[in-house]
């Protein structure tokens, strides 16, 4: 297993630790820890990236990420 596989077992554990689903939280938990990781360089440019999306976009972006609560 790689490093990567290693990560994503790493995650599912540690979401199955907290009996919460994992299904449903590695992807965000993923998509976290790579922005976590990003240079500051880097994170900026993203920041930037993001304050320049439309509110529709962003909206979007939460119930593709978490569902609309219905």
């Amino acid at each position: 297993m790689g490093r990567v596989g290693y990560l994503y077992e790493s995650v599912k554990d540690n979401i199955r630790w907290t009996k919460l689903s994992v299904k449903r939280y590695v992807k965000i938990i993923s998509n976290i820890g790579q922005i976590m990781a990003l240079s500051d360089e880097n994170f900026n440019k993203e920041k930037v990236k993001a304050m320049k999306m439309e509110s529709s976009s962003i909206a979007d972006a939460l119930i593709s990420a978490f569902g609309d609560g219905r």
